[in-house]
């Protein structure tokens, strides 16, 4: 709030000194001053263009790497670098293409400036400074020299009115009221209006089939979005949703997030250091299934990212209608395992996506150890059978979710009670005889449980 209140003031008193010089020093003053800005500001955009057409793409891949350095886009696990050097590139070129810009405008300002004065001084034998006309004319000199002002401050604020306008359109496409800041302020979103499409042209890489404005918009609202599931302001899960539609929309994004995903899954889960942070996994259990998890996501390419992301914001909604905010809630997820609809619905949204189809197992495996951990007897849990997830039906999937929370609702039980309930576990191994998953491992628990009853 502060640097808005500050920018504002900086930019109104350069604007009152401008109206100032132009009632002190006349229209001729106004007129040639504006002059020159134009001029240079043409001269400036096509050098800029001319100097990244030559230079833009060997500065860009020298320095790439450097790029991800400073982003804290590397660490020793990682799985695939091509599509964030490309961002890199494009980041690099746009950089390089706005900063060309305003260094050859401040240079072409100054070199005009000089060449005003001389050229003069040749044709009216008289220094400009000590100029002075006889009529100033101040209500044709402040229009014209607002109009000067406005062509200097916009070569000098486009990027930010760019941002503004950028950053302003993706918080109203994701519903959400950006802070009070320069990006909010009156004057940066003055100079949106023409700022971003002006970006577009002098950052836009050769031969680019997107825009520069385009995909940080997209940028924009994953960032947003990701924000307001962090503030816990996505009940409805419409954030995600827009995460989804703004990569799927993207040129660029879609494999750089897949990578990113990747190599943030494979750092994290060998407890290295990525995008500056070392995430502590759960143990236990939890700890297991988010490894597991992390497994999975570290194989990500582009193809599995645009077929997993429907898959995931369902499980997304599902772990948030049944209250589980995150993977190491592991009292929550194993209560929620008791229930036969949430099974069912997550066995059927796994099974259905050839990824995530894998998590199938690590979740039985993570609900039955719990389990067996809670009652204190011991289990092989290789006892969960190989079978072929492919093969089954949905039909047969809604057979084993109810089979899986039909077993863990019973052991749960079992657990509270205090007692070895046989009798209903061995009604349980009746009734779910069918399941290909669970057969096994329903004998092997009946027999763990009487040799400890034996033993007791």
């Amino acid at each position: 709030m502060l640097i808005s209140i500050i920018f504002s003031i900086l930019y109104l008193c350069a604007l009152a000194l401008c109206v100032w010089l132009a009632w002190r020093g006349g229209w001729v003053r106004a007129l040639l001053s504006l002059l020159v800005n134009a001029v240079s500001f043409g001269e400036a955009f096509l050098l800029s263009r001319g100097f990244t057409a030559a230079f833009g793409q060997s500065l860009s891949n020298a320095l790439k790497e450097g790029f991800l350095e400073l982003l804290s886009l590397r660490s020793s696990a990682m799985v695939r670098e091509t599509a964030m050097l490309n961002v890199s590139s494009f980041a690099i070129g746009a950089v390089l293409g706005m900063a060309s810009f305003l260094v050859f405008f401040g240079i072409a300002v100054l070199l005009n400036s000089l060449l005003k004065r001389l050229l003069f001084r040749l044709f009216s034998g008289k220094k400009y400074s000590g100029f002075a006309p006889k009529k100033k004319l101040p209500g044709a000199a402040i229009p014209i020299a607002l109009v000067s002002f406005f062509v200097t401050s916009f070569a000098i604020l486009y990027p930010v009115g760019a941002a503004a306008s950028i950053a302003g359109s993706a918080a109203k496409t994701c519903g959400y009221k950006l802070p009070a800041s320069v990006l909010t302020n009156p004057v940066s979103k003055l100079y949106g209006f023409g700022g971003r499409g002006f970006m577009d042209i002098v950052a836009k890489p050769q031969n680019a089939e997107f825009t520069d404005s385009e995909e940080l918009s997209r940028g924009a609202e994953i960032y947003i979005s990701l924000r307001k599931v962090a503030e816990g302001k996505d009940a409805d899960g419409g954030s995600i949703e827009q995460i989804a539609k703004s990569l799927k929309d993207s040129f660029l994004l879609t494999d750089f997030s897949s990578e990113l995903v990747a190599n943030a899954a494979n750092s994290w889960k060998n407890g290295l250091k990525y995008l500056n942070r070392t995430p502590k996994l759960p143990e236990g259990r939890s700890g297991e299934l988010v490894r597991d998890v992390l497994e999975i996501l570290s194989g990500w390419k582009r193809e599995n990212l645009v077929a997993d992301i429907d898959t995931a914001i369902n499980v997304y909604k599902l772990l948030q209608d049944n209250g589980i905010r995150k993977l190491d809630d592991g009292n929550v997820l194993f209560e929620a395992l008791a229930d036969e609809d949430f099974c069912e619905g997550l066995f059927l949204e796994l099974s259905r996506n050839g990824d995530f189809i894998a998590v199938i197992p690590k979740v039985m495996r993570f609900g039955i150890g719990s389990a067996v951990d809670a009652m204190e007897i011991e289990m092989q849990e290789e006892y969960l059978v190989e079978f072929d997830a492919e093969s089954l039906t949905e039909e047969e999937w809604r057979y084993e979710a109810k089979a899986f929370s039909t077993l863990i609702g019973r052991m749960n039980a079992m657990n509270g009670e205090g007692s070895m309930d046989v009798i209903g576990l061995l009604s349980d191994l009746y009734e779910l005889r069918e399941s290909k998953l669970l057969s096994n491992l329903l004998i092997n628990l009946l027999i763990q449980l009487l040799a400890n009853m034996g033993g007791a």
